[in-house]
């Protein structure tokens, strides 16, 4: 389906234009996703390449490069927000927060911090009471949270920021 594009990946010197737009995005050769991002921007240049073919009936080098450069770097970027998302997701809280939300039965073992959760327990209405259990039982995401409580996303982190603020008013006294 790509054939041409590949071929056209494969003609001088044209894989650069990968390297480039790693290079721009600050990506090093170090990072653990390179290598995924390279096939990536390869598979974009050889879609992009047919796009633009098929769009245009003569192919110039001066012309093709820039827009495959950009659609490369779009998608590329798009793969390193997802990523990025991703990570904030699972670990965006503060310090403090994430004892709060862990989910491992040795960081309740504490007295204290069993306490806490004792005392927050009791200062939640039920949906946040529901929330909680959720959150702190289950590795289940927030639209999957929502569905279960049959709430939008925008009210279960209604819920999350509620009990933020009366962890963190806990933790104060």
């Amino acid at each position: 389906m790509y054939e041409k594009g590949f071929a056209y990946l494969l003609q001088g010197e044209h894989e650069k234009v990968i390297y480039g737009v790693l290079k721009h995005l600050h990506v090093s050769r170090q990072d653990p996703d390179y290598e995924d991002l390279v096939v990536e921007g390869q598979l974009v240049f050889a879609q992009a390449f047919c796009m633009y073919c098929e769009s245009h009936a003569i192919v110039k080098e001066a012309e093709v490069m820039p827009y495959l450069y950009q659609k490369i770097k779009w998608r590329l970027l798009d793969v390193l927000r997802k990523k990025t998302r991703l990570k904030q997701r699972q670990c965006s809280l503060p310090a403090t927060e994430e004892m709060l939300w862990a989910k491992e039965e040795s960081d309740f073992d504490d007295l204290a911090t069993g306490d806490l959760l004792a005392r927050l327990w009791e200062k939640c209405t039920l949906n946040e009471q529901n929330f909680l259990a959720l959150r702190l039982n289950s590795d289940i995401s927030v639209a999957e949270i929502a569905k279960l409580l049959a709430v939008s996303r925008k009210t279960v982190y209604k819920y999350k920021g509620s009990i933020l603020k009366k962890y963190k008013a806990l933790l104060l006294k």
